[in-house]
């Protein structure tokens, strides 16, 4: 893939999964009540549901880029780039706060500090992304 249809295949894989994430969050997350804290808290927890769809989004896309480039050449490099990229969609599964509400238990956060660890997996997901070619 050439660079530029590659980054706009990340602008448009972005844009689906932050708008999916944001609709999940609105429908099954409870409403945006309160001022202060807890009116703040909602609002981050929001935009992890974003950035963990965003980090779901990608780990699919490389999965798919390195278990085809694995059928091709057989190297184990390229299996642990599987091995890896599986890794980081259990994590950005099992970080989303939807799978926290939809297992019962009760959401908190730490305000911004709750996203940090997903903004850097996104960004280590996008280079891999723009780094891998299909």
């Amino acid at each position: 893939m050439k660079g530029t249809t590659k980054l706009l295949v990340i602008v448009v894989s972005v844009l689906i999964a932050s708008v999916a994430g944001l609709l999940l969050a609105e429908w099954l997350l409870p409403p945006l009540a309160g001022t202060g804290m807890q009116g703040m808290s909602g609002f981050y927890l929001r935009m992890k549901v974003i950035l963990t769809s965003v980090n779901m989004a990608f780990c699919l896309i490389i999965a798919g880029t390195y278990l085809s480039l694995y059928s091709e050449v057989k190297s184990r490099f390229t299996l642990g780039l599987v091995f890896v990229t599986f890794a980081m969609l259990v994590y950005a599964a099992t970080s989303n706060p939807l799978i926290h509400a939809l297992s019962g238990f009760c959401l908190s956060g730490l305000g911004p500090y709750t996203m940090i660890p997903d903004l850097f997996a996104m960004a280590a997901l996008g280079g891999m992304f723009y780094l891998s070619d299909p």
